[in-house]
């Protein structure tokens, strides 16, 4: 074991010992194993599926440290670890698959049937430090700083979403949602479609005139049919893809009517209660003879590594995406930070615990 600093035995965390009963307190240092490391946490994204994790449903057992968007340094390797990794910067791939079922002997690590994961079924890092396996460590750039880098999680799971919707360029794309990921999937499509119009769809005024600062097109469901938005905006009936990007009956429905004929919907929204669908919008996924897909989590391997990606396009410059982190808090305010995210009279996108 090498490190850069003297390892403290406590450190400062938000540990969740029941459903929401989040406390700010002391916990130890966890230990260095072989193949691991200590990465001393600077950034934290708060998630949308945190919220229900820490307020409705609990995580997979208690107490648990929840956060799995982050950033941070290497200031500790364990045995068999390269030394030349101490002092870099890292985010963090949070799934720790099982390695022994079918799909990770595809390395389709996101549809492991054993997997673990920090913050929800270990610890993870609204805290001071974590140890990490190499395996999951994904290095950058000095230039980047770990706010944005702590971005690279939702970052992945966008450019995954959008590279599982085939859009090409000269089509024509519709965001359903106004969230943190519907901006990602936004900024990463815009990207692919060049002169093809990217239109953001939802109910917050704030965030469409938002939305429509950062140059897209965009369309306020509750004032005006989606289908009408689509063809007043593109022209033509229905987009070429469509990403539902909320996890709700009215979001799904609004996917559907937005979509052309013979047109991808990739869903990505995290459902927070059971879902119906119409019978006119099953018809419509018929008539239409639509392509739905479902989008989980992020490519982390040898083929298609959309976190590498996602750090590419960061650190190139290509996007500047700083600006979706709205709110920074001390972990000691988790009560204001968490409050801001619940509040929907706020504007809020990315809210995001950082630390010294």
């Amino acid at each position: 074991m090498k490190s850069l600093i003297d390892i403290p035995e406590k450190m400062k965390a938000l540990v969740l010992h029941g459903v929401g009963d989040l406390r700010y307190e002391e916990i130890d240092v966890p230990e260095l194993k072989e193949g691991t490391v200590l990465l001393k946490i600077k950034a934290c994204g708060i998630c949308s599926s945190d919220i229900p994790r820490i307020f409705v449903n609990g995580t997979y057992h208690f107490p648990t440290v929840p956060g799995h968007e982050f950033s941070g340094q290497i200031v500790a390797v364990g045995d068999g670890v390269d030394e030349a990794l101490l002092g870099r910067r890292s985010c963090v791939f949070p799934m720790l698959p099982c390695r022994t079922c079918k799909a990770c002997g595809m390395e389709e690590w996101a549809q492991c049937s054993g997997y673990s994961y920090f913050g929800s079924r270990q610890d993870g890092a609204f805290a001071e430090y974590l140890v990490v396996p190499t395996w999951n460590l994904v290095p950058f750039a000095d230039t980047l700083s770990y706010e944005e880098a702590a971005l690279c999680e939702p970052a992945a799971v966008s450019l995954h979403a959008v590279n599982i919707s085939q859009a090409a360029e000269g089509m024509n794309a519709v965001v359903v949602g106004t969230g943190t990921i519907a901006f990602l999937i936004g900024s990463f499509v815009k990207a692919k479609v060049g002169e093809g119009k990217v239109i953001i769809c939802g109910r917050s005024q704030n965030k469409l005139d938002y939305a429509r600062d950062l140059g897209f097109e965009t369309i306020n469901t509750s004032e005006e049919a989606i289908a009408e938005g689509v063809k007043r905006i593109t022209g033509s009936e229905g987009a070429d893809v469509v990403f539902e990007a909320v996890g709700s009956n009215a979001a799904i429905e609004n996917a559907i009517k937005a979509a052309g004929a013979l047109s991808r919907v990739v869903l990505i929204g995290n459902p927070t209660e059971d879902l119906h669908i119409e019978k006119n919008a099953y018809w419509s996924i018929l008539r239409k003879q639509l392509t739905v897909c479902g989008s989980w989590n992020s490519n982390y391997n040898s083929r298609v590594n959309d976190w590498a990606q996602a750090l590419e396009i960061f650190e190139s410059g290509k996007l500047n995406l700083k600006g979706l982190i709205t709110h920074t808090f001390d972990m000691a305010d988790k009560d204001k930070a968490f409050d801001t995210v619940r509040d929907p009279k706020q504007f809020t996108l990315k809210v995001m615990f950082t630390m010294d």
